[in-house]
């Protein structure tokens, strides 16, 4: 279980960090950045960097972003330095970085060993569960200085979480599809972050010791494993075509009793505490089940 932080102890160990000539963070590629103060010009490559940024109030600092970093609305002004395809080098060095925070799995080894090449500063972030959150803050709050933005950014990750686990994780266990594409049929293991969220809301993630992180499966698998819920991500017009993907399909208990569910964009799919406003739909779908 995750722990609350003592506010005033944190932040007195954190500032602690400043009197030092220089602080040392460890990147989650266990790579060393060293800096003597607080950055003031940061690179985003990914919206979830992004996003976590303005959580800690220091989106400010932020001068470039990728092609997806749309959340909150402020971050649609900052200029854009790469989509999910390409990198502009040429726009991140006009920009003069302090630092550039990438997502190791996302962006790309070859992404971030090219602009380190290049001399820039970059740090490594991988979000893989739940617990993962409160060093992510403890982090960026070193890195921009914003250290109690950071401590209550993740009380408030650890709370709520808290309450959502006690709320659901022990009621009657719901056998679940997290669908995360149709063509291929697409899920994912018990290795993902889904997949722990749909047991903290007390599912059973059918399909959580395939090896693969997001495996294909076929039909006939998920005829075998029958869930009473299928859930995926998307709007209405996603939700539609769910509905209209799984009618021919009645012997699987979660069409025959209308359990498919769409949780709104965004909110599993990025690593940031929206992420839990995710969880909560996501539980109260599997206990309307019920």
């Amino acid at each position: 279980m995750l722990k609350l932080l003592p506010l005033t102890c944190l932040v007195a160990s954190l500032l602690a960090h400043y009197s030092e000539a220089n602080v040392v963070v460890i990147d989650d590629l266990g790579a060393k950045v060293e800096i003597s103060e607080p950055i003031r010009r940061i690179v985003s490559l990914a919206p979830n960097l992004t996003e976590l940024l303005f959580e800690i109030d220091a989106g400010n600092l932020i001068v470039g972003a990728d092609e997806f970093s749309n959340y909150p609305p402020q971050a649609n002004s900052i200029q854009r330095v790469n989509s999910h395809s390409a990198v502009n080098y040429e726009a991140i060095t006009a920009l003069q970085p302090d630092i550039i925070f990438a997502w190791s799995s996302g962006n790309g080894i070859s992404t971030i060993n090219r602009l380190k090449s290049l001399g820039f500063r970059v740090f490594s972030f991988e979000i893989s569960r739940l617990e993962d959150f409160p060093s992510v803050y403890r982090r960026l709050g070193i890195l921009t200085g914003k250290i109690d933005e950071s401590v209550k950014m993740t009380n408030k990750f650890v709370s709520q979480l808290e309450s959502i686990t006690k709320r659901f994780s022990k009621l009657e266990k719901v056998k679940t599809l997290y669908q995360v594409w149709d063509k291929p049929l697409m899920t994912v293991n018990k290795q993902h972050i889904i997949s722990e969220i749909i047991s903290i809301c007390g599912g059973v993630n059918v399909f959580a010791n395939i090896d693969s992180l997001t495996p294909i499966i076929n039909i006939e698998a998920v005829l075998s494993e029958n869930p009473q819920v299928i859930l995926s991500s998307g709007g209405e017009e996603a939700k539609r075509k769910l509905f209209r993907s799984w009618q021919k399909w009645q012997e699987i208990d979660a069409v025959k009793n209308k359990n498919l569910f769409l949780v709104p964009p965004d909110l599993l799919a990025r690593q940031t505490s929206r992420i839990l406003s995710g969880a909560e739909y996501l539980c109260q779908f599997l206990e309307q089940s019920r």
